[in-house]
């Protein structure tokens, strides 16, 4: 008994039962069949359902096994009495434990359930969101939920109802206009039984959330690149950015419409946003190129390109041979300075080109493009024609001269206008004349200017100019000029080289100042000696010296040597350094008629004494002279440097040192 009482508790732990069912039909209809649905809370376990159904008619249950599915298909022939109320639960079974959910009581004639509406369409602008619904298949109307939020935001509700019998349900939703949004909707059948009422009917599943992007306010912006190639085509390869992030919410598709064949229609492409570039082979005839960004709320405004035709030849070209095309498509159009006007453009698939040779203005340009299409859209040939051609009606414009020398001028005009040139220009020709003579030149048609050279100096020239064509030369121009009577200055081969000699003068210059400076910095100049200019009196019995040009001036030191007799008679005014030696000299008085005297230096021990005609001021030494204590040699020199002066220290003879 213990045993199978555990063995139950175990057991009915493992059962769990699902939740309420819901049985609905899909629509108003009476005739509908139904539904029943119910969800699994333990989808692993190997668990079988069964679907009981209380028939009040026929005072009976009607159950259904449905296997381990969690919903069933119940055709109205099945069932019982559906206007009165009807008890519904199902049971679930696992192994050999059963269990069954909560019963629900239904009208099952009342219980409708709509699908999730699906937004078939929406647009955005100005701050509104316009919504177009998909209708349900009652075409009955609808009771509708719609929840929406900024990403990260909570949500905001808001119901409306929607008419009878319209093709699709409307709705507008006031939001931020520079904002992106989530919304949601689920709907509700509107009953109208007198046994029913709105409490009946279920809500449908919510729709899939649906991002809402920024409406596009700018068209793409195109970028071409052109490869021409000599057989009639040209390979175009577009490209643009894509739109922002808020604006490719949910995806961008590229529409674009290529006009690339003159006789045919425009050929619409459809990109996704993946793509944003897109090759193509065209003529060289002009194309147009329209492309518009679409997304989930609106389209951005269209942005059309046209492709520009090749230059225009001034002969006539053949590019590829047509006799294999499949089809042939001939524009022609008027000619004015080069430029084509596009209302003028005429097109045909039939006419040949011998055809619109007699239709077009006689004495006018026109050009005609020949297209073919084999295994591509190419260009055959190319070329201006006029049907008849005649004179130039007007003179070349803006005549005048310049670059005047004495033998020399360049004359310079402007094209005649296409329009009044009525051909083709050959050439133009320029007539000089002066001095008794009249010479004639020849220029190409595609020049502007011409240099007539060995003209006389100081002479009148008149010089005139005219186109020509096939039919003759036009009207001329005149304009007169003068030649220089000699050649003024100097020429313009001359003022190149003066000035390329003056650039080289200047250059040198400044960088032997700047070399200058720079070496003064990094090398300091050598102070030059500082010279005495104090003169020296000779007695007039001395030779004259005055054929010494260098200040070179030289005394004569004695050592001193036991001297017998004191030196402390010097007056301290008058001694110098040099009394560490044995010369003192005496400063003299400058009193005028007086002679100086020199001290007795027969006392002194020496070779040589100083000349006693030598008078002056006392000698002045350097503070920092000094005589070196290293041991003195004979005809050693020892040379000192101090405060401007140069000292040569020299041992002679006699233990005498001069300096």
């Amino acid at each position: 008994m213990f045993l199978q009482t555990a063995k139950y508790v175990l057991g009915a732990a493992g059962c769990i039962p699902t939740t309420k069912p819901q049985c609905y039909k899909k629509s108003t209809n009476p005739d509908d069949d139904f539904y029943c649905e119910w969800d699994d809370p333990n989808p692993k376990e190997n668990q079988t359902y069964t679907l009981y159904i209380w028939d009040s008619g026929k005072k009976s249950v009607l159950y259904m096994n449905t296997g381990n599915q969690s919903k069933k298909f119940i055709p109205l022939e099945e069932l019982g009495v559906i206007s009165s109320k009807t008890d519904i639960w199902v049971q679930t079974q696992v192994r050999n434990l059963t269990c069954n959910s909560s019963k629900i009581s239904v009208i099952l004639n009342c219980s409708v359930k709509y699908s999730k509406p699906n937004i078939a369409s929406m647009e955005r602008s100005a701050g509104n969101l316009f919504l177009s619904l998909d209708e349900p298949k009652d075409n009955k109307s609808v009771i509708y939920e719609i929840r929406w939020r900024e990403r990260g935001s909570e949500w905001q509700n808001a119901t409306f109802e929607t008419k009878e019998n319209t093709y699709k349900d409307l709705y507008t939703l006031h939001l931020h206009n520079r904002t992106v949004y989530q919304i949601q909707l689920r709907r509700q059948a509107k009953l109208h039984s007198l046994q029913c009422n709105d409490s009946h009917s279920l809500w449908s599943d919510w729709s899939a959330l649906t991002d809402i992007p920024l409406e596009i306010h700018i068209p793409p912006v195109l970028h071409l690149d052109e490869k021409v190639w000599s057989n009639g085509t040209r390979d175009i390869k577009i490209t643009w950015a894509a739109t922002s992030a808020e604006e490719t919410i949910g995806g961008v598709t590229y529409n674009m419409n290529l006009s690339v064949w003159s006789c045919g229609k425009p050929k619409r492409i459809q990109l996704s946003t993946l793509n944003q570039t897109f090759d193509i082979s065209v003529t060289y005839s002009n194309a147009s190129i329209s492309i518009i960004a679409t997304n989930k709320v609106g389209r951005s405004a269209p942005k059309k390109i046209i492709i520009p035709p090749v230059k225009h030849r001034n002969e006539c070209v053949t590019f590829t041979n047509i006799t294999k095309a499949k089809k042939r498509c001939l524009e022609w159009y008027k000619m004015e300075d080069g430029e084509i006007l596009p209302n003028s453009v005429k097109k045909s698939k039939d006419k040949l080109i011998k055809h619109i040779k007699n239709e077009v203005q006689k004495f006018v340009r026109h050009y005609y493009i020949l297209h073919i299409f084999s295994k591509q859209h190419q260009t055959a040939e190319m070329c201006p024609f006029y049907s008849i051609e005649g004179a130039p009606i007007k003179g070349p414009g803006g005549v005048n001269t310049t670059d005047l020398t004495h033998e020399s001028v360049v004359l310079n005009w402007r094209h005649i206008p296409m329009a009044e040139q009525r051909g083709f220009l050959k050439h133009y020709i320029i007539w000089i004349s002066g001095h008794g003579k009249t010479k004639l030149h020849k220029v190409p048609a595609d020049k502007t200017s011409f240099l007539i050279k060995n003209l006389h100096p100081g002479t009148s020239y008149t010089i005139s100019i005219a186109g020509k064509t096939i039919a003759g030369k036009g009207p001329n121009t005149t304009v007169n000029t003068e030649t220089h009577s000699k050649e003024k200055g100097l020429s313009w081969q001359d003022q190149t080289i003066l000035s390329v000699c003056v650039v080289a003068f200047l250059c040198t210059f400044i960088c032997s100042f700047a070399a200058r400076r720079f070496k003064r910095k990094l090398c300091p100049v050598v102070p030059s000696p500082v010279v005495d200019a104090a003169e020296f009196i000779y007695p007039q019995d001395q030779q004259d010296l005055s054929q010494i040009t260098e200040e070179v001036h030289e005394f004569v030191l004695l050592l001193r040597q036991e001297l017998n007799k004191s030196t402390e008679n010097v007056a301290p005014g008058q001694s110098t350094i040099l009394q560490n030696f044995g010369l003192v000299v005496f400063e003299e008085e400058e009193e005028e008629g007086e002679e100086g005297e020199v001290t007795d230096l027969s006392f002194m021990k020496s070779c040589f004494y100083p000349n006693p005609s030598y008078r002056g001021k006392t000698l002045q030494l350097p503070e920092n002279f000094h005589l070196t204590d290293s041991p003195i040699k004979d005809n050693d020199t020892e040379s000192t440097y101090r405060n401007g002066l140069f000292f040569e220290t020299k041992v002679q003879e006699c233990d005498k040192t001069s300096l």
